[in-house]
Order: C-alpha cells, then sequence, then structure tokens
C-alpha cells in the first residue's frame, strides 16, 4: 500500500508518507509508524473529507504515549512542541485492546469534532504485547533478535494492507 497523507501548512500542501515517518521515529518503531500512517489517514478523512487538515489545528490524545507514536504526531503536526499532544494512557479505554503502558485508542481532534480510532484487537493481541515486551529494548545479537524484526515486518505488512473496517473501529464526535 503506498499510503500518503497530504497535510496543509501556512506554505503550501505536503505529503507524508510511511518512510518519512520512519525517517524521524526510527527503523526501531516501524510498527508505530505504519499504525500512525493508518489511524491519521482515518482521522483525517472523518475530520476533513473534502479538503487536507491544517496540521497545526490538529490536537491528540494518546492512550498509548509509546515514543514512536509520540515522534509520529510530532512530525505530522507539531503537536507536541506547541502542546496540542496529550499523552493519557489512563484515558477510558472504550473497548481499545491494551498497550505497554495504556490501551490503543487516539482520539484526533479538528475544528470542534473529534475522531476516535481504535485498532483492532485482533491485531494488538497478546503475542503482540509478549513480543514486544520481550525483545523492543533488548539490546542482544542482532541473531538472536532477528525473529522478532521478521515478526515486526510481518506486522507492519497486515497494518499497511488491511481494509479499514478490518483495522479500526472509528467514529466521529462533535459539530
Amino acid at each position: 500500500m503506498s499510503l500518503h497523507l497530504t497535510l496543509r501548512d501556512r506554505d503550501g500542501d505536503i505529503e507524508i508518507g510511511y518512510d518519512d515517518l520512519l525517517k524521524y521515529c526510527t527503523r526501531a518503531n516501524v510498527i508505530a509508524a505504519a499504525l500512525m500512517l493508518r489511524v491519521s489517514a482515518r482521522a483525517f478523512v472523518l475530520l476533513s473529507p473534502d479538503e487536507p487538515v491544517w496540521r497545526r489545528e490538529l490536537t491528540w490524545r494518546l492512550g498509548f504515549p509509546g515514543g514512536g507514536i509520540i515522534d509520529c504526531v510530532e512530525m505530522l503536526s507539531h503537536a507536541v512542541r506547541e502542546g496540542r499532544c496529550l499523552a493519557d494512557p489512563a484515558m477510558p479505554a472504550e473497548g481499545a485492546p491494551p498497550a505497554l503502558p495504556g490501551h490503543f485508542i487516539f482520539k484526533v481532534g479538528y475544528r470542534g469534532r473529534t475522531a476516535t480510532i481504535i485498532p483492532s484487537a485482533q491485531v494488538f493481541d497478546d503475542e503482540f504485547r509478549a513480543r514486544v515486551s520481550r525483545w523492543q529494548d533488548d539490546e542482544g545479537d542482532l541473531q538472536q533478535r532477528a525473529p522478532y524484526l521478521a515478526y515486526k515486518q510481518e506486522k507492519v505488512a497486515s497494518l499497511l494492507a488491511m481494509p479499514d473496517n478490518d483495522l479500526f473501529q472509528a467514529w466521529l464526535e462533535g459539530e
């Protein structure tokens, strides 16, 4: 899937894709980059179906404040440094799958409306949590980490290819 987000900025529209997000959040966060690309694409269509969102008008409330997620939010919208991003692992989960810490729930605000995006618990399952918990921060040798790195690539491919209706619950609130 060659998905790119178009965001409006004061000096013109910019396009950001998966590879762009990876340049900022690093290859250690390949799953976060794929997830945030898909979460953002779904939220932006709900919030502004007819034109690109203005990146500096976006607000974020994150049930999972992982470093890769935060990096993607910053690259997309500058919301972290501008105070429009709230990392809130204690926010109500509304059926979202558990993360380490918090839950996989994303609330993206724009012009008085909020898109809530919850990824499928089948995607972010017990196996996912166990592997991430064991291997994500492991500094061991690459050969030992190889199965985990392959798992991450499979997860990325699945995230990028899965239809929205299978990947997310999503709804819009406000105006």
